[in-house]
């Protein structure tokens, strides 16, 4: 899944599809956006938006990334890939850089 990594290309897949193609060695954290709920409540702001701080930190760091949009869901999704271990603390900081304490997050740890 991730030999292409941080392209910039948004593939059109499901979340079952990204939960299967995980590297059960590595460390994700996957950011959730509802765009069907973000557009009938006015904010149409996509987490695919690059002006959101969290990509300057991603890339910043080297943490490699894919962008997934679900169309069947209406649901985009930010997978990140993270060594390990780290987990939390990489959690924590790109939550610091523009994603709300309402966004929906997953967290799978080696």
């Amino acid at each position: 899944m991730f030999k292409d990594y941080s392209d910039d290309k948004i593939i059109k897949k499901s979340f079952d599809w990204i939960k299967k193609n995980l590297d059960p060695l590595m460390g994700y954290i996957i950011f959730e956006n509802d765009v069907s709920t973000s557009i009938s409540s006015g904010e149409a702001e996509s987490i695919f938006s690059e002006s959101l701080r969290a990509y300057q930190y991603l890339k910043k760091e080297n943490h490699a990334l894919r962008k997934v949009y679900d169309s069947k869901s209406s649901k985009e999704y930010l997978v990140i890939q993270i060594e390990p271990g780290n987990e939390d603390e990489i959690l924590g900081k790109v939550m610091g850089y523009g994603f709300g304490n309402d966004t929906v997050y997953y967290l799978y740890k080696a």
